[in-house]
């Protein structure tokens, strides 16, 4: 299900010292952005994951990711990696996340109603995506 090796409860570690670092902010700004991404950037490298210029170009390895935190909360985000999604994630909604998947073409994504705009997209907590609609479960679900 993931693309790394690196657990979820690492990450969730790291996103909270990411947060510890970067305290409670009510409004971004630009030194906000640049403290929180340097926390995060400190955390990949202490992962030994390699960390990318956020103002040059965009790696191969750059997707947008979906997950889901333990609140139910399906969310996503532009990252290099899966440890750095993961960890942005967390810190952004101050949650551990359950599961993240690559979703470039947000298929994962789409498989969840979506509510009404401004409502959050809450939905029962899994241990992986729901299926697709290729989906064909071996036995009867009823």
């Amino acid at each position: 299900m993931s693309e790394s090796t690196t657990d979820l409860v690492t990450l969730w570690e790291a996103a909270q010292r990411v947060m510890a670092t970067t305290g409670d902010v009510e409004r971004a700004t630009n030194e906000t952005v640049r403290r929180e991404w340097a926390a995060i950037d400190a955390e990949l490298i202490r992962l030994g994951i390699p960390t990318r210029d956020r103002h040059g170009a965009s790696g191969p390895g750059r997707a947008w990711w979906t997950g889901q935190n333990d609140t139910g909360r399906i969310i996503g985000i532009w990252a290099e990696c899966y440890e750095e999604a993961v960890i942005e994630l967390a810190t952004s909604w101050k949650a551990p996340i359950v599961w993240c998947v690559a979703d470039t073409d947000l298929e994962v994504r789409n498989r969840y109603p979506r509510g009404k705009q401004g409502e959050p997209c809450i939905h029962p907590v899994t241990a992986e995506p729901i299926p697709g609609p290729d989906y064909a479960p071996l036995a009867p679900l009823f």
